[in-house]
């Protein structure tokens, strides 16, 4: 669940910065043939039941929209692997420089301002 939602999440944003791209990709192409065939399928099954028909639909959309966010998902995920390198060597770096700009040990128990005997307050 949670990578279908990291997929329909990075999906939404490719579509709508990315569309030229994705339409002119194989997979995008796969994606549309498996949406018409299900249309298809859905005219042929609930021919003459519109009911049926109209509920066979939005699964054809929802299998599309799946499909089409993980086509983008798998075109995207190289560039956000690479963000999250990118972002874990800067907080390490960050904690490094912190770590020696520190003048000693900052842990509560040495730091000056901290209570030597707190009180309890009733």
């Amino acid at each position: 669940m949670k990578r279908f939602l990291s997929a329909a999440i990075v999906g939404a944003s490719l579509s709508v910065f990315a569309t030229p791209t994705l339409a002119d990709d194989p997979a995008h192409d796969q994606c549309a043939g498996a949406f018409d065939l299900c249309l298809k399928e859905c005219d042929t099954k609930y021919e003459g039941d519109v009911a049926g028909r109209a509920a066979c639909v939005p699964s054809c959309s929802g299998r599309y929209a799946a499909c089409d966010a993980g086509v983008a998902y798998d075109k995207a995920k190289p560039w956000v692997e690479e963000q999250a390198k990118k972002t874990k060597k800067f907080l390490e770096d960050l904690m490094q420089d912190l770590k020696k700009a520190a003048p000693g040990d900052s842990s509560p128990e040495t730091q000056p301002d901290a209570p030597q005997n707190p009180t309890k307050s009733i």
